[in-house]
C-alpha cells in the first residue's frame, strides 16, 4: 500500500480512550487527525493497529466487516481503512467528549437525567435500526458509547454482533444460543438469559437489558454489579436470582444505608439525599431490565 495516505491525513494530537489499556496490549495507537483536502478541517480519530501484535484478529476482522454493512446516524462509522506494512489504519468520526465511561470519570456520582435521556433516546434509534436488520449487538456498555461535540451519540464496537438469521437455511430465528468466551469482557452488562445459556436462548431483548444497565450506571456513577464481594461469581448468582439494577436516589435511600456509610461513602449518600429521578425514568429502567428466567 502506498504511503500517500500519510499525505492525506495530518496528525494534530495523540488520543487516549477509556479502553486504552486494551488498545496498548493489542499494539495500537490513536491520533486526532484531519483530512488535508477538507477545507472545514473536520477532525477524525485515527487508530493504528499492528496486526502482528494482535491476539484476536478474527474478532477484529468481524468488527470491520460489520462497519461495512451498517449505516445509521447513531452507529459509529468507518470513514477510511488502509494498510501500510503490517499496520492497519482506521479513520473514524471524532467524539470530542469521549465515551460515557470518560464522562463518569469526570462525574463519579453520575450525570443528570436530561443528559441521560438524550443519550438513551439516540441509542434507542440505533437499536431500532439493528433490530430491523435482525442483529443483536451484545456489547452495549458505557465504554462503547461516544458523544460528539454537537451532542451526537454513537454506538461503537460491533465485534460481538450476531445475526438472528440462520446461516444454515436463511430463516429468521426467534431465539439464538450463541455464546463465545470473548463475551466475558462485557459480562457486567449482559442479560441473564445470555449468561444462563438454557434452552430458551435469547433475542433482541438482551440489548434492551444492557441499555437499562447503562442507564443505571450513568445515573448512579458506577455499574450495579461492580466490586461485589466475590467478584463475577456474586454477580452471576445475583442475576440468576432475578436481581435487577435500580436507580439510586432519595426514594431508594434507607436508614440502614445511612447508618453504614463511612468516610468513603458519606459524600455519595449526601448526594443521594438531594437526588430524585422522575417516575418516568424509574419506569424506563424497570422495563429495560425486567427479565424472567425459566429453570
Amino acid at each position: 500500500m502506498s504511503n500517500d495516505y500519510y499525505l492525506t491525513y495530518r496528525i494534530i494530537d495523540t488520543l487516549k480512550y477509556s479502553n486504552s489499556n486494551i488498545d496498548e496490549c493489542q499494539g495500537s495507537l490513536a491520533y486526532l487527525v484531519y483530512d488535508n483536502k477538507d477545507k472545514n478541517k473536520t477532525k477524525y480519530a485515527l487508530k493504528i493497529v499492528d496486526l502482528e501484535k494482535m491476539t484476536n484478529l478474527s474478532e477484529f476482522i468481524q468488527d470491520i466487516l460489520w462497519y461495512k454493512q451498517l449505516n445509521h446516524y447513531n452507529l459509529m462509522s468507518l470513514r477510511d481503512c488502509f494498510l501500510i506494512d503490517t499496520k492497519l489504519h482506521l479513520v473514524k468520526p471524532y467524539a470530542s467528549f469521549g465515551s460515557c465511561a470518560d464522562l463518569l470519570r469526570a462525574h463519579p456520582f453520575g450525570i443528570r437525567e436530561p443528559l441521560i435521556a438524550h443519550i438513551m433516546w439516540q441509542l434507542l434509534q440505533a437499536l431500532r435500526y439493528l433490530q430491523d436488520r435482525h442483529i443483536v449487538h451484545r456489547a452495549i456498555t458505557s465504554k462503547h458509547i461516544y458523544i460528539c461535540d454537537d451532542g451526537h451519540v454513537l454506538l461503537d464496537n460491533f465485534s460481538h454482533c450476531v445475526s438472528m438469521i440462520s446461516p444454515f437455511d436463511g430463516k429468521l430465528r426467534r431465539h439464538i444460543y450463541d455464546y463465545t468466551d470473548d463475551l466475558k469482557d462485557e459480562i457486567l452488562y449482559l442479560a441473564p438469559e445470555i449468561i444462563y445459556q438454557n434452552a430458551d436462548g435469547y433475542n433482541f431483548k438482551s440489548d434492551v437489558y444492557s441499555l437499562g444497565t447503562v442507564a443505571c450506571e450513568l445515573a448512579n456513577g458506577s455499574n450495579t454489579y461492580i466490586d461485589m464481594p466475590f467478584g463475577n461469581l456474586s454477580m452471576l448468582y445475583a442475576k440468576m436470582q432475578g436481581s435487577e439494577p435500580i436507580l439510586l436516589d432519595q426514594t431508594q435511600l434507607t436508614d440502614e444505608m445511612i447508618a453504614l456509610s463511612d468516610d468513603n461513602s458519606s459524600l455519595y449518600v449526601e448526594e443521594l439525599k438531594k437526588r430524585r429521578y422522575t417516575k418516568e425514568f424509574h419506569s424506563f429502567v424497570k422495563c429495560c431490565v425486567a427479565t424472567q428466567l425459566e429453570s
